[in-house]
This record gives C-alpha cells, structure tokens and sequence, in this order.
C-alpha cells in the first residue's frame, strides 16, 4: 500500500463530492426494496441517504478539534469498501449499503478522548464501546428525525460488524455486511493494494483524506485507553502499548496466560495425588494435520 506521502502530492482534481444520483444499477435497499440515491466520493459511488449524510456529518464535526485524524480514518474505511464492492455488481446488489455506510463511519466511536464522552465506558474494551453506542447513535437518530427504526437484525450487523474488528478471521461467519464493515477497516493498515479497488482509486481517496498522522493518532490514542481504563486492556492487544508507554502498568500477571498457570499451580497444589495422563492419538495431536 503507498502511504499519504506520496499520495499527498496528488492534485485534488477529481476528488470534490459530486451531485446526489440515484443509484445506476437498480440496487436495493435489502431492507426496504427501495432505490438508494448515491453520490461520488474521491470517484467512488457511495450511498447517500439522510442517515448517511449525518453520520458524515457527525464524524466531521465531532472530531475537528482533537481527533481529526480519525475522520479521515473513518472515510478512508467506508470508502476502501464501499470501492471494493462496487466492484462486484452481484455482490453490490445483495448488501443492505445503508448498514454497510452507517456502521463503517461509526466504527470507533470507542477511540473518543473528550471528557465525560457518551461513547466510553470504563468497563469494556473499545470495539465493545463502538458497537454498542453505534447502535444507540442509530436509535437516537431515527427518534430524532421521526424514521423509521431499525429492527434488531439491521442494528446487529452493524454491532458484530464494529465489535470484531480486531479479531482476525471472525468476521468469516458472520451477516455478509458485518463482514464487510471488518473488511473494509482493514484496507486502512499497511497491506498490498487490492486490486478490486485499484492504486487510481487509492491514490484520490489520500490525496482527499490524507493519512500522513494515522499511525501517530493511532497510537496515542491506544496508549491512551491503558492510562484511562487499563482493567478493560490488560487481556486485549492495547495491553502491549500500556506495557511500552504507560508507567506502573503491567499486564504480565492479568493475561489469559497468567490466569490459566495460576489455575495450574493451584489445581496441583489441591489435588497432588491425582494423576494427569493426556492420551495421544494414533498419528499425534494435531487436529488439523
């Protein structure tokens, strides 16, 4: 994947957000069986319905002043996605695109750092933060604006789609557009270019939504959560950047690991006269050999 510095150097042209349209192919609402109206984006056609437009608001303008590096991020992802499924026209067609928009922009709502947030808890982990206040901001939204509610199937895709974002392989088995949130956060990191999206497309997503301090945020941000909430970190990734950056924070004693030889050494020291025999089957132990 080329990075924002030579992206940054790209001319802008191309890029504005063109006129609304309704949608070309005759795609659906899975949901409603109605058309979507669409816009361009960076040359790419994304769906533009009034959920949508709000929550590119929201993101705009709830994070200008501290974070603003995640409106980019939050973009980027929809956008890598939305490309990559525009690809296929089949595909395209069978995505409910509104819960697809709506749950990549909201998916880190849990990275908030401003005091007294209606996104953060103290308890769960980030990705458990995010997808559960995505589905309030849905909720909110609708009551506010007197639409339609979404029903539970819709508000779970977006859940499950948010909550495993950071669990590589799970999202395999899941609703097709909860995947396809996972997905499309992980065209953000630092892997080769997938061609269904193409470096054309690459190039004038960067070069509207630069990412020239992604990784930086990014990393403050983690750190930030093992500062402010190290009990709900010590058995998830952020624990490695708590233990980098963040005096007196310690996860050795909290992982799973430490849980399971602390089990061990109790279990034995309560029942020394048990034997343990493990049977090894014919061939060995591997099940997936």
């Amino acid at each position: 994947m080329k990075f924002s510095s030579i992206a940054s150097g790209l001319a802008l042209a191309g890029a504005a957000v063109a006129s609304p349209k309704y949608h070309t192919n005759g795609g659906k609402c899975p949901s409603t069986n109605t058309t979507l109206p669409t816009t361009t984006i960076a040359g790419v056609e994304v769906i533009d319905t009034p959920i949508v437009r709000d929550v590119r608001k929201f993101i705009e303008e709830y994070y200008k002043d501290y974070q603003p590096y995640l409106t980019g991020h939050l973009y980027r992802t929809w956008i890598f996605g939305a490309a990559a499924i525009n690809a296929n026209a089949t595909l395209k067609a069978s995505l409910d695109l509104e819960v697809h928009a709506v749950g990549s922009m909201l998916h880190d709502l849990g990275w908030d750092i401003k005091p007294h947030s209606p996104y953060i808890t103290k308890d769960y982990s980030f990705e458990i933060d995010s997808g559960r206040f995505a589905m309030d901001w849905i909720k909110n939204w609708t009551a506010a604006n007197g639409e339609k509610e979404w029903d539970e199937v819709r508000l779970q895709k977006v859940n499950i789609g948010i909550l495993l974002q950071t669990f590589v392989g799970a999202n395999t088995f899941v609703f097709p557009e909860s995947f396809w949130i996972t997905k499309s956060v992980g065209y953000e990191f630092p892997v080769p270019e997938d061609p269904t999206i193409g470096s054309e497309t690459y190039n004038r997503v960067w070069a509207m939504f630069d990412n020239s301090t992604m990784f930086r945020g990014t990393n403050y941000t983690f750190t930030n959560m093992a500062v402010y909430k190290p009990d709900a970190t010590y058995k998830t990734f952020i624990a490695d950047f708590g233990d980098k950056y963040v005096p007196g924070y310690d996860s050795s004693d909290q992982t799973l690991f430490a849980l399971i030889q602390s089990g061990l050494e109790a279990e034995i020291k309560e029942y020394p006269d048990v034997p343990f025999v493990q049977k090894i089957p014919p061939g060995g132990a591997n099940p997936v050999a």
